[in-house]
């Protein structure tokens, strides 16, 4: 199906645009941190002006730049859930939201998806049973990626928090070597950057971990729902819909992360869901 192709290929670019400015925003993160430190060793009072000013300005950056991350990211997912039901009932995407999404896809180089069709392993005809069957997989892998993600980002939360605590520790000391008013300010506000930035850290894990609630539940209800006679086409999208909800909550799961356990997760996955008949 060209448009199938089409709509995959506009997905793997929103959601790369989103993966690059979530990453520049992490990146910025972490350079924030690292200038508070500097702020905090600093002795110049022109370096340490800079840097509070710095400090300041980095979190409102990161702010619009995970605003812009969003947008692309939700339109993505527009793309994942009409692949969905295009696949999973057989239905033919309306031209009109064809349409739409190659539109925003205008100006940008459209590469390769990343996977060979067909992507899902269901062996269904198109109906309400191959929805639950392709969502099914998907929610699989989501479950063990994010818990992946989550993992990282707490260890990373942990680092960080240890060097809030020193930049603390070190600010106080400059405290008692220094009355000098501005500079303690500054000193402060780069104290208090350094904690903000850590906590960031603390509710991208949370965001993961709650994506791993929200597709644990999804895989294990449409892995019922896949078997029943007469599934309820209407409990399916609800499904859909909550699973959606939860994936634009937080990041997109990193390209390399997914290629780098493919195979792996394929293999798992396939050998104890991809051999069923429909």
């Amino acid at each position: 199906m060209a448009e199938y192709d089409t709509l995959a290929k506009v997905r793997n670019h929103l959601y790369s645009r989103a993966e690059v400015l979530w990453q520049a925003s992490l990146v910025l993160s972490t350079a924030t941190l690292a200038l508070t430190v500097v702020g905090v060793w600093a002795h110049n009072p022109f370096l340490l002006g800079l840097t509070g000013i710095t400090a300041i300005i980095l979190p409102i950056a990161i702010v619009w730049i995970r605003e812009s991350a969003s947008t692309f990211q939700i339109r993505g997912d527009k793309c994942r859930r009409l692949i969905l039901y295009a696949d999973g009932l057989g239905q033919e995407i309306a031209p009109s939201e064809l349409a739409e999404v190659r539109a925003w896809s205008v100006g940008g180089n459209l590469g390769p998806a990343p996977f060979s069709p067909p992507y899902f392993s269901s062996k269904r005809a198109p109906d309400v049973q191959r929805l639950a069957d392709i969502v099914t997989e998907s929610a699989f892998f989501s479950v063990h990626l994010a818990r992946k993600l989550q993992v990282w980002l707490w260890i990373s939360f942990g680092l960080l928090l240890i060097s809030a605590i020193f930049t603390l520790y070190m600010a106080d000391l400059a405290a008692q070597q220094s009355l000098d008013g501005p500079i303690l300010v500054a000193k402060s506000i780069a104290v208090f950057i350094g904690f903000l930035i850590s906590g960031d850290f603390a509710i991208l894990a949370k965001k993961y971990g709650d994506l791993r609630s929200e597709a644990r539940h999804t895989y294990q209800r449409c892995a019922q729902l896949r078997d029943e006679i007469h599934p309820s086409q209407e409990v399916m999208r609800a499904v859909t819909e909550d699973y959606s909800v939860a994936l634009v909550q937080c990041p997109p799961i990193p390209s390399w992360l997914y290629a780098r356990y493919r195979d792996q997760l394929n293999d798992i996955y396939r050998e104890s869901h991809g051999t069923m008949k429909g």
